[in-house]
């Protein structure tokens, strides 16, 4: 991991400087260890005799016991991706074990075969997942053996389900190398991971060409309710990423400034991280475009009101935008940014990341100069048929199983946990995902 540690020793003294990004890893690193070892002797406590009442001793007591399979989530904003293989796990009677970083995820109500569990955030909830006892732990959380989400020796397969179509190269380094298997959704997301490994000398690991979990769940809604457009033709919905390549974090209030002069309803929903990690950010915003008759911020769990309410989105590279399209069969305006690549995975790609090659099928690219001219590109971009032609051909070709995702993926599941025989090879979960 090159560059993490890097240091610069000053002349004449005999020092170390650090950068504060370096002092920040040294310092989480430090307090990871600290506090995995003060929760492995709590742990011990409420195992054999001291203090077993509260959250702290049903997480404890739940970790040590041996699962067949045990699914974390960081929490609720999750819940979409979870929900229909709860229910298939549930429905084909396998012990699960749900653990959550979010008291109030939905995820966490009893069901049958299903045992939720609360386990905090932070290096608590680091310090129990490593712990763990299970044959399969599944999880959308990256980097696994990476930072603090650590590897248990006492779990035979760690599986990441991939929860966008995107390419996933806008992750960090390091994201996916060291999971047993990988749920992918196309063969843009296959090419690469086998290049990543490759690139680092690693095994190639199992990539189950499962799909998208999530469109399950929001294809189901999409059946069963269909909000009408709060007013045809002029409802934009933005939708940004979070982060450094986020249009609120680049653009912010000249963005909205120009967005809030036009004659559309505004429909703002901030990436769910962004409330985690910039919250500032978002509430300075809401502050200066405060709710009213023409404009709503949308903090909803699901997307899909949001997206169901509007006629077009204005985004940036967040995967979002190829759930709006492949859902609605919508155009998507994205404004012209080029995406930080440093301190990425794109950084290692000697290719573009596929979600960037395709933004001219499925709606328009305009510059942050031409938003403020953006009512005059809505009749252009609402009324060109090529873009929801286009959408269908790409979501035929990149998305696996659209809106039936779970059953290729439980079918790799059973095999992994089958009747205790051999950890089946790459190719074989492969086949059995197909």
């Amino acid at each position: 991991m090159t560059g993490l540690l890097d240091h610069a020793v000053t002349v004449p003294y005999v020092g170390l400087y650090l950068d504060p990004g370096t002092g920040s890893l040294l310092f989480s690193l430090i307090a990871g260890v600290v506090t995995t070892a003060f929760y492995s002797v709590k742990g011990l406590y409420y195992r054999f005799g001291g203090g077993g009442k509260g959250v702290a001793a049903t997480a404890e007591r739940s970790v040590q016991e041996a699962w067949p399979v045990v699914i974390y989530s960081e929490g609720r904003q999750y819940y979409g991706t979870f929900r229909p293989l709860l229910a298939a796990l549930a429905k084909a009677r396998i012990r699960t074990l749900y653990l959550s970083s979010d008291s109030e995820d939905p995820g966490l109500q009893a069901r049958s075969e299903i045992t939720g569990c609360f386990i905090g955030s932070g290096h608590k909830a680091w310090a129990l997942l490593a712990r763990l006892r299970a044959d399969l732990c599944i999880s959308t959380t990256p980097g696994l053996d990476v930072m603090q989400f650590k590897r248990s020796k006492r779990v035979r397969h760690y599986m990441h389900l991939v929860h966008a179509p995107t390419d996933k190269a806008f992750n960090r380094p390091y994201s996916f190398d060291y999971f047993d298997s990988v749920v992918i959704n196309g063969p843009h997301q296959e090419r690469t991971l086998r290049y990543l490994e490759q690139l680092r000398g690693l095994p190639a690991k199992a990539l189950i060409m499962g799909g998208c979990l999530y469109y399950d769940d929001l294809l189901e809604q999409l059946r069963n309710q269909t909000p009408e457009l709060v007013s045809p033709g002029r409802t934009v919905l933005l939708a940004p990423t979070w982060g450094r390549n986020g249009l609120l974090r680049l653009h912010g209030s000249k963005l909205l400034s120009a967005m809030t002069a036009q004659d559309i309803n505004l429909i703002i929903r901030p990436h769910p991280q962004s409330m985690v990690s910039e919250p500032e950010l978002i509430q300075g915003l809401q502050a200066l475009f405060p709710n009213g008759p023409r404009l709503q911020w949308d903090f909803s769990s699901t997307p899909f009101s949001a997206m169901a309410r509007s006629d077009v989105m204005v985004s940036d590279i967040s995967g979002v935008i190829f759930d709006y399209a492949f859902l609605f069969e919508r155009p998507v305006v994205t404004v012209g940014i080029e995406p930080v690549r440093e301190g990425t995975e794109a950084n290692d790609l000697p290719y573009d990341p596929w979600e960037l090659t395709v933004l001219d099928d499925i709606g328009l690219r305009l510059s942050e100069e031409q938003i403020p001219r953006l009512t005059e590109y809505l009749p252009q971009v609402l009324e060109d048929s090529r873009y929801p032609r286009n959408i269908r051909h790409l979501r035929e070709q990149y998305v696996v199983n659209f809106g039936h995702a779970v059953g290729p993926i439980l079918t790799a599941i059973e095999a992994l946990i089958g009747q205790g025989v051999s950890e089946p090879s790459a190719a074989a979960l492969s086949r059995q995902a197909e």
